[in-house]
């Protein structure tokens, strides 16, 4: 779905920034140009960023796995 139509932005490319690093609307805006014109996508726009951040953070994997922690607290 478009999210900005005057820079012709889409979820998956606020998806594609974040897994980039983007984190903050200013960083979107910045690298993205969402929001910069006219600004009637800010609000669609950060609640892409915020469920892309969210995303991300649930696929990344923990550095040490619960299970992995019961072995080394037995010991």
């Amino acid at each position: 779905m478009y999210v900005c139509v005057c820079n012709a932005v889409t979820e998956r490319h606020i998806h594609d920034a974040v897994e980039q690093g983007v984190k903050r609307m200013r960083d979107l805006r910045d690298h993205l140009g969402v929001a910069a014109d006219c600004g009637r996508c800010a609000t669609c726009a950060h609640s892409c960023l915020k469920s892309a951040l969210g995303s991300q953070a649930a696929s990344t994997p923990q550095a040490f796995p619960a299970a992995f922690s019961l072995v080394m607290e037995a010991r």
